[in-house]
């Protein structure tokens, strides 16, 4: 089970872990907002002088997530070592490669600001959940998880409806100029929080190199933790391929105008910023792997019928569902990361983890996509987009079968440490511990006679 400190945690109120969770999710909208800009500059940055590819454009983008995904494992080490104010260096360091690329000219210099951007955007995901899951009671975490997710489509729908305007007024410099002052501003009122300005040391945390070796083997060698990444893979991969390709199917088989992929991806922000809070109550209510199982079996079934429905209009909604219940996953996932780790400190590292693994199927499954569209054509004629939603779909089935798994290990585990801590009750011995990386949440054990005491609570 997650060890903790003899007195307990530091957030023990609700009122107070609300207001946590709405400092830690600014930080995610900023990381969402960063990762949106390129394609708004991106007519400009196309003409003279700067005459950049569609390739250079789409390596912007790759940049960004290769250090955004790449330091996350890194980033969740420094977190259980540093605490708080290893959040707020990341923002300073978005700060600065926002401000970079608003002053340069020079495709290396505009690679090397997206280089700067995602190393400090590395830190949000794993220091946000790590920070949740050290600071704030389980009582409150689930809904924590679900304030804190909001700041995901929150950027993704400040993007849509701020930097367009911007980028006429201003052009790219002046985007990423706000996109800078917006980071600025978001670092400043997070650092109102005085947990977020404390240096602290999770319990349990190595500061030597020794140690941080022995951290990334346990997490890489936790079979516990292998349904979960195998859960995001699907999630990922669902996510980036049906908003990168659903704009190309509307218009190639629908007679859709381009202008339709704004309105799509602005609905698919705006059912991602309501699927959060959703998922957090539904997670509450009939737990984590409940979530994980029948949210992944409805995003199968969706994505399956998204080439085959009829009309623009079925198509539309299909995919904001999907979106929807995409971050309804969401908090679940980050959530079970705390139940299958043995220590507090780990969970910075295993957040960070699990971003790097779900990178693999965020870029792979557009790139498969693409492929199938090349190889069985994109035209009504064709059976491309079919193959394409197919293939989306086969990765929401692999998500599916790993959330089973990880719920018939899960319901297994938390009953022989309910068992564990009857039985120590009744002998009158203390300090039973279930399985290794188990946690017996107040809201996830079954019932117990009268005065037994909940363990990992």
């Amino acid at each position: 089970m997650l060890d903790r400190s003899a007195r307990g945690y530091p957030i023990e109120t609700r009122r107070g872990a609300d207001c946590y969770a709405l400092s830690l999710m600014l930080f995610l909208m900023m990381g969402s907002l960063a990762l949106s800009l390129v394609p708004i500059v991106r007519d400009q940055l196309q003409e003279a002088p700067y005459l950049l590819s569609d390739s250079q454009i789409g390596l912007l983008t790759s940049v960004f997530m290769l250090t955004f995904a790449g330091g996350a494992l890194l980033a969740g080490v420094a977190i259980s070592r540093w605490g708080g104010p290893t959040l707020l260096l990341g923002g300073v360091c978005l700060v600065g490669g926002s401000v970079l690329f608003a002053v340069s000219s020079s495709y290396p210099w505009f690679l090397l600001a997206r280089f700067l951007q995602g190393v400090g955007g590395s830190a949000f995901l794993p220091g946000c959940n790590a920070l949740i899951a050290h600071s704030i009671s389980p009582r409150y975490q689930d809904r924590a998880l679900g304030i804190m997710g909001c700041g995901w489509g929150l950027g993704v729908i400040a993007t849509l409806l701020i930097m367009p305007s911007v980028q006429e007024a201003g052009g790219f410099r002046a985007v990423f100029l706000t996109a800078a002052g917006i980071a600025l501003l978001t670092v400043a009122v997070a650092a109102m929080h005085p947990k977020l300005r404390c240096r602290s040391r999770m319990l349990g945390s190595d500061p030597a190199f020794s140690g941080l070796a022995r951290t990334i083997k346990s997490i890489a060698t936790n079979r516990r933790l292998l349904p979960i990444l195998m859960v995001q893979v699907g999630g990922g991969a669902i996510s980036v391929g049906v908003l990168t390709w659903t704009p190309g199917f509307l218009h190639d088989q629908k007679a859709a105008s381009l202008a339709m992929a704004a309105y799509l991806t602005a609905g698919f922000g705006l059912a991602q910023l309501l699927g959060n809070p959703t998922g957090a109550a539904a997670m509450a209510r009939w737990g984590k792997p409940v979530v994980l199982v029948v949210g992944l079996a409805l995003i199968l079934l969706i994505t399956a019928l998204i080439p085959v429905v009829p009309g623009m209009a079925a198509v539309f909604i299909c995919v904001v569902v999907v979106g929807f219940l995409s971050m309804v996953i969401f908090p679940a996932i980050l959530g079970s990361i705390a139940d299958v780790v043995p220590r507090s400190d780990q969970v910075g590292p295993a957040s960070g983890y699990m971003t790097l693994v779900g990178l693999l199927g965020s870029m792979l499954a557009p790139w498969l996509f693409g492929v199938l569209l090349d190889s069985h054509g994109a035209t009504e004629e064709g059976s491309g987009y079919l193959w394409g939603y197919l293939l989306l779909g086969l990765f929401a089935m692999v998500g599916t079968v790993a959330a089973v798994a990880y719920m018939l290990v899960r319901r297994r585990d938390v009953s022989a440490a309910a068992g564990m801590a009857v039985a120590a009750s009744l002998t009158g011995t203390s300090g039973a511990a279930g399985p290794t990386g188990v946690r017996v949440s107040v809201d996830t054990a079954p019932e117990m006679p009268a005065g037994t005491k909940k363990t990992g609570a």
